[in-house]
């Protein structure tokens, strides 16, 4: 009696096991000789990250060439760097203005408020109100009492003023006059009735002598005529 191993390897040889014996040794054969016909098997080698795999060319007969120097990356150039913005430089400080060194404002006239007169600058029209006379008015708008009077030769009474009365108001007595058109500093002015020449050289501040300058037609300061046109000067003030 054979011992119990031979017999199972005896039944264990069966033509399946055979033929898949034979399948497995001819598979191997095969992918041995692909292998061989493509040059044998390529192991892969780890290279550096950041390299760059080339492929070695071959020579005929086999014999492999010299690889090519590795492409070194070219490195990107670095430009320089942009300088920040050099900052404004300031300009001069002005020094703050101490207070209560600043200039004032020009003062407006209290008199432009009032409607001007026509054709002559300086000069303005008043409507006379209840309670007015000639003093509070000069007082109101600070101006001399004797330029009111000036302004006003047809109010031969300043008692006589009414409300509601258009009276002329200025800084100067000669404001409601012409100039003379061919002399700086004279002012035609038109005689009425009752006038002399002292009464014209004290009413417009001036003298009888400088009308009698400006006047040389006038042979007697006593004949002046009503409506007679005449020069005086401006006023010395």
């Amino acid at each position: 009696m054979e011992p119990p191993s031979r017999a199972q390897a005896r039944r264990t040889l069966t033509p399946a096991v055979i033929l898949a014996t034979l399948f497995a040794i001819a598979c191997g054969g095969l992918s041995i000789m692909f292998v061989a016909a493509h040059g044998g098997l390529a192991v892969p080698t780890a290279g550096p990250t950041t390299g760059v795999a080339v492929a070695s060319p071959t020579l005929p007969g086999g014999e492999p060439s010299a690889a090519p120097p590795s492409a070194t990356p070219a490195s990107t150039p670095t430009g320089p760097t942009a300088s920040a913005t050099p900052s404004s430089t300031p300009g001069p400080v002005s020094s703050p203005t101490p207070a209560g060194s600043a200039s004032p404002a020009p003062s407006l006239d209290p008199l432009a408020v009032l409607p001007p007169c026509p054709d002559h600058p300086g000069c303005y029209l008043y409507v006379v109100r209840r309670g007015d006379t000639l003093g509070t008015i000069s007082d109101r708008w600070a101006i001399g009492l004797w330029i009111v009077e000036a302004l006003n030769p047809e109010i031969i009474d300043p008692s006589t003023i009414v409300v509601g009365q258009t009276i002329y108001l200025g800084r100067s007595p000669v404001v409601r006059l012409d100039q003379c058109p061919d002399t700086p500093g004279c002012y035609l002015y038109v005689v009425r009735s009752g006038d002399r020449l002292s009464t014209i050289a004290g009413r417009y501040g001036t003298t009888t002598t400088a009308i009698l300058a400006l006047n040389p037609s006038i042979s007697d300061p006593n004949e002046i005529h009503t409506g007679e046109t005449i020069r005086i000067p401006g006023p010395v003030l």
